[in-house]
């Protein structure tokens, strides 16, 4: 049999051309960041999102894997890696993977912001009423902290001036029981605690405003990824929302990323214009607000 060195060198080339498309069609793997304000155990939150796992293996025909992390270090450190096909993360975090390589293209259909919110037996109407009284305000780590400091001030009150008590709510619940016993006048919470909080005492709260509002839970994809995988992957994780099955899957998430019910095209510049509106409020909340030792 003759032997042709010429073909079996290109037969050779393809092949391993061809390898980490092959590797990526057997198996994906799903970062999540679930933001350190999750209570729950890793083991418990990575069962809640098997069913979203299932959802892109089943569309995509890939076996899809989940590493999940409570940690920004811990995360950090594997993005850098480069170890994830698709990542799912939070505002800040989704931001800052854009220059480490990944792209955004889906974000859950529930934006984040703070509500103002006060017993309807107070007289308060508006931020610049709680002038003198006691707020709690979200944990400046978490993403609705900010966006309410920013509310605070352009409402005309500054936190170290203006307030006679400022408690940093990490855990929005205890803040939340804190203020239906009278311990606060008035919170910023986000709207799922606030919705939380509503259920639990209807009719008992009122809203005095709202906040600027930024994208929250984010997909991005591998940059290094083919242009083809990355289209196919782009279509499934934008139409999780569209089929019975992806809803199932969103609605079984808890945590910090519970409460999309859809998800909806987005773009590196939108999440970038986020961390920035974010960076420079969590300087006003610093510089308000001191940490405590």
């Amino acid at each position: 049999m003759v032997r042709h060195p010429n073909l079996l060198k290109a037969l050779s080339l393809a092949a391993m051309i061809a390898l980490p498309a092959i590797g990526h069609a057997v198996e994906y793997r799903l970062g999540i960041f679930a933001g350190s304000a999750s209570r729950e155990s890793q083991a418990e939150l990575k069962a809640t999102f098997e069913p979203l796992a299932s959802y892109i293996a089943k569309a995509s025909g890939a076996n899809v894997r989940i590493e999940i992390s409570q940690s920004f270090r811990n995360m950090d450190r594997r993005v850098k890696s480069g170890r994830y096909a698709i990542l799912l993360s939070a505002t800040q975090f989704t931001a800052d993977s854009i220059e480490k390589g990944y792209e955004p293209v889906a974000k859950w259909d529930k934006p984040l912001y703070g509500v103002f919110v006060a017993p309807v037996d107070k007289p308060y109407k508006r931020i610049a009423d709680l002038k003198g009284q006691r707020v709690g305000i979200v944990g400046r780590e978490i993403v609705t902290g900010p966006l309410c400091l920013n509310a605070l001030n352009k409402g005309g009150l500054r936190a170290d001036k203006d307030l006679a008590y400022v408690y940093e709510g990490e855990f929005q619940d205890v803040m939340s029981r804190q203020l239906m016993e009278n311990m606060l006048d008035a919170a910023c919470l986000g709207p799922g605690p606030w919705k939380a909080l509503n259920e639990q005492a209807p009719g008992k709260f009122k809203v005095l405003a709202e906040t600027i509002k930024v994208p929250g839970f984010a997909f991005s994809i591998d940059g290094d990824l083919s242009p083809q995988e990355k289209g196919k992957l782009k279509a499934i994780l934008v139409g999780i929302g569209k089929t019975p099955e992806g809803k199932r899957a969103l609605a079984a998430i808890r945590g910090s990323a519970v409460g999309a019910t859809d998800t909806e095209p987005t773009s590196a510049k939108e999440y970038a214009d986020a961390r920035q509106v974010l960076v420079d409020n969590k300087k006003l909340y610093d510089a308000q607000i001191p940490k405590q030792k």
